[in-house]
């Protein structure tokens, strides 16, 4: 019988693939920036707000200014073929999707043992009123106008 040696040191990272929690985090920083955009901000004013969003909905999470110029090159790259790009919006779950949810939630324990894997079972009580979640799609660049543009003379 054989015996395969583990491989010493970090295991490595499935090409394209990317952690849940950091797709969240992207898709949290891009609709924070694009409200703040919408709303007239500067770039940078923008950016920051996004920081600040994260920062205070999720204390723990690793974020910067930095880091969310990265996530910008990352998901809305200019040097890519198309002008589509992934698109976040933030919205608050309705009553009636959210008693569809709790719904579901229900009939997690009765699908425990499906095809030999087990899945943790979320709590209904932890569940408020309202949620905040995240819808993504394909979308157009947004062009958002200049703010220091001169303007032309007649």
């Amino acid at each position: 019988m054989k015996v395969k040696n583990k491989l010493r040191g970090r295991p490595k990272k499935k090409v394209g693939r990317i952690e849940s929690w950091r797709f969240y985090r992207a898709g949290m920083i891009m609709s924070a920036y694009d409200e703040a955009r919408k709303s007239g901000e500067k770039h940078s004013v923008a950016i920051t707000q996004a920081v600040d969003y994260v920062r205070q909905r999720y204390p723990k999470m690793p974020i910067s200014e930095t880091t969310v110029k990265r996530i910008f090159a990352t998901f809305r790259s200019r040097k890519g073929q198309t002008e589509n790009i992934l698109w976040f919006k933030r919205f608050t779950v309705g009553k009636k999707k959210l008693a569809r949810l709790r719904s579901m939630l229900k009939q997690v324990p009765d699908t425990q043992g499906v095809n030999g894997r087990s899945v943790p079972v979320p709590s209904i009580q932890n569940l408020t009123k309202s949620l905040t979640a995240f819808k993504f799609r394909y979308a157009e660049r947004p062009r958002y106008s200049r703010h220091n543009r001169k303007i032309p003379k007649k």
